[in-house]
């Protein structure tokens, strides 16, 4: 679920990302547009000036937003990882649970005390995996 979540986080920075192109792209034709005035030496409309520092401000903005979430998405991601990794070390020692009960089971029917101490000695290795899992 943490890497669906960090996944859909970073559809989000891309589209923060896609959004923060257009801005630099709007404020780059606001500074075309303000050119030819200053080329001729004369002031540019106020207006051409406000639409370059709003985008700029907009632009700066957006792309805070883009990092955050894209930090956003590297913590969920770790996160991830890491209880990943701990249901491994869970998983391997339920499947010793598994066989050790086989083994036992085997050892009922068939009344032979060598399965039964090997059933014994897998449930002690899954206590330990078990263990050693919990506590890390």
């Amino acid at each position: 679920m943490l890497k669906t979540e960090a996944a859909r986080l970073q559809a989000e920075a891309s589209d923060q990302w896609a959004y923060y192109q257009a801005k630099g792209i709007k404020l780059a034709v606001a500074q075309a547009a303000e050119a030819p005035w200053r080329s001729l030496g004369k002031s540019p409309p106020a207006d051409l000036i406000e639409k370059e520092q709003r985008y700029a401000a907009e632009q700066e903005e957006v792309k805070a937003k883009a990092e955050t979430l894209e930090r956003e998405r590297d913590a969920r991601s770790r996160e991830a990882d890491h209880l990943l990794q701990q249901h491994h070390g869970f998983a391997n020692s339920v499947a010793l649970f598994q066989v050790a009960i086989a083994l036992g089971a085997l050892a009922a029917l068939t009344r032979n005390r060598a399965v039964w101490v090997a059933s014994l000695s897998l449930g002690g290795a899954g206590i330990a995996f078990f263990t050693a899992q919990l506590l890390s």
